[in-house]
């Protein structure tokens, strides 16, 4: 007998679910587990529920009894995604290709016994978006366009601890160049990500949204950038301020250390950016990696006193915000370094968070860049099967 049923089986990663089940027994206990297997591991959540006296169960409005999350919340078990025994202590799950995540929904009995399945089919890109792999005149990077002429508004997404400033404009003109793009471009960073697209907005007058995500309010020895070849001018940080919770490398308290001695030569001029340019910063107050409340506070001040746009969104969690439903990571190896760094943050919450931030800002570039034209539906699956290749294992630092 079926008892499992979802509202719409095949969806994208942000949109919400509707998930019931039937024909129960009243008044007894049902355990429902989800599990995520990716090419890095596998994520899983559970739920214990009551079924109400007509023997259904509504995920939306039923508090579980005990699980990975505490209140009533239709999307529950996404938000509560914990990493099992095959997915490395201290990795990262990456979602580059953008593949579909598979969500297997599993049914049981107070006695264990499995009574239903079914699987939910969520996607990191619309199935209608064109990616392509650009390589190009020195540079490379992922072109995501819609279908149509446009004209569309472009933001550019920068990842964190890596990239540089280099002496040309070969990407942004590249990308503002497009037959199909508008005049006016987006950026978004995280972590040191972040602390890049701030100085991008200081050298290119083209940017006009900007989103700043947990980073560093400046540069420094850390982050050994170039400008024209040449090493730029950056503070020193106070590495002495960092240290371990088990073994967890905390370094929020020594970007801290930059602020007392920042300088017009080493700091980040902010007078430099445009009177045009908006800017959305996002900070996490439970982040171990950086300071991001100090360093956003900072930000907004200064961007208040050169007379800019500047929205401030303090939200809880840890140091990685990503779109939503994206499993938290609260340690992440860092292989170079060869120490497990701490993000912090606790998962719901952080969860909780990522629904919320994201919203924004998609309604901030709306705002700033113009609205794009509406995506058209695709041909949605009413059942999911699971996924017809095998995952691939990746599951290693």
């Amino acid at each position: 007998m079926k008892h499992l049923f979802i509202d719409k089986a095949d969806t994208l990663q942000p949109e919400h679910v509707h998930i019931t089940a039937t024909g129960l027994i009243p008044e007894r206990a049902y355990r429902f587990d989800m599990k995520l297997r990716h090419n890095y591991g596998s994520h899983a959540s559970y739920c214990i529920l009551k079924a109400d006296k007509e023997g259904n169960i509504d995920m939306e409005t039923q508090k579980p009894l005990r699980g990975t999350y505490f209140e009533a919340d239709g999307m529950g078990l996404f938000l509560s995604m914990t990493p099992c025994e095959d997915f490395a202590y201290g990795g990262y799950l990456r979602c580059t290709p953008p593949i579909p995540f598979f969500y297997l929904l599993q049914l049981s009995d107070e006695s264990g016994q499995q009574l239903d399945e079914i699987y939910i089919k969520k996607h990191w890109m619309h199935p209608l978006l064109t990616r392509t792999e650009i390589e190009y005149d020195g540079f490379c990077g992922t072109l995501f366009k819609p279908p149509g002429d446009g004209p569309f508004p472009c933001v550019m997404d920068i990842s964190g601890t890596g990239g540089g400033l280099h002496e040309h404009k070969k990407p942004i003109e590249f990308v503002l160049g497009l037959p199909y793009t508008t005049n006016m471009l987006g950026i978004q960073g995280v972590s040191f990500g972040a602390t890049i697209v701030d100085l991008l907005s200081t050298r290119y007058p083209q940017i006009k949204a900007v989103v700043s995500i947990n980073g560093p309010h400046a540069q420094c020895s850390y982050s050994l950038l170039k400008e024209h070849g040449k090493p730029m001018n950056v503070p020193i940080l106070d590495d002495s301020k960092l240290y371990f919770i088990n073994t967890i490398l905390v370094t929020a308290p020594c970007f801290k250390t930059l602020t007392p001695i920042l300088t017009p030569e080493n700091a980040i001029p902010w007078h430099w950016i445009p009177k045009d340019t908006a800017f959305r910063l996002i900070g996490s107050v439970d982040d171990l990696c950086a300071p991001s409340i100090h360093s956003n506070l900072h930000i907004q001040q200064k961007l208040q006193e050169t007379g800019h746009y500047v929205e401030l969104e303090l939200v809880n969690g840890g140091h990685i915000m990503e779109p939503p439903y994206f499993p938290h990571h609260d340690i992440v190896y860092a292989k170079f370094q060869g120490f497990y760094c701490g993000y912090g943050g606790e998962i719901v919450l952080h969860a909780k968070s990522q629904e919320r931030t994201w919203a924004n800002t998609i309604n901030f570039f709306k705002r700033k860049l113009g609205s794009p034209p509406p995506m058209p539906d695709w041909v949605r699956l009413t059942k999911v099967d699971g996924p017809l290749k095998p995952i691939e294992n990746r599951s290693r630092l």
